[in-house]
């Protein structure tokens, strides 16, 4: 990290979403939860899907390198009778951890989801990760998270 040490850190929401870190920083954070990087074509409707707005990347740049990101996907919620958002995709680079952009990161899209008049931003996690989106400000126990995987 020569030099990279005492460089300020800045969050930004993307606009480019064809730009090569994040999707080096994306292979990353698949990597490291042991999936398989995203081929051609998923890469391709994740890309269609951030054009259109559906989602939302935020990331986070020391200098010109991107060193973390996350996503937030809207979505009508019936219960608020409005927008939701789920905060998704949260991932640092493991050198550029308990420096404090993760807090930014949250911040970044908890101001955007009420910028966005969003009733609420949730986060589903593993049990290991509760501990720190608490400390992030997930802090509204909505019970269990489960899922049907339609294999789509």
């Amino acid at each position: 990290m020569s030099g990279i040490e005492n460089m300020p850190f800045r969050v930004e929401l993307l606009t480019d979403m064809q730009d090569g870190q994040l999707r080096r920083l994306m292979r990353s954070f698949r990597a490291e939860i042991g999936e398989p990087p995203l081929d051609e074509h998923a890469y391709g409707r994740l890309t269609d899907a951030a054009r259109i707005e559906r989602i939302r990347f935020f990331a986070v740049w020391c200098g010109e390198r991107m060193v973390g990101m996350c996503s937030v996907a809207a979505c009508f919620s019936t219960f608020a009778c409005g927008e939701t958002g789920v905060l998704d995709d949260f991932f640092i680079e493991p050198a550029f951890r308990k420096r404090g952009i993760a807090r930014m990161l949250t911040r970044a899209a908890q101001d955007y989801g009420k910028a966005e008049g969003m009733a609420s931003l949730t986060v589903c996690c593993a049990p290991c990760d509760e501990d720190m989106y608490q400390s992030l400000g997930f802090d509204t126990r909505l019970g269990a998270t489960f899922a049907h995987l339609t294999g789509a």
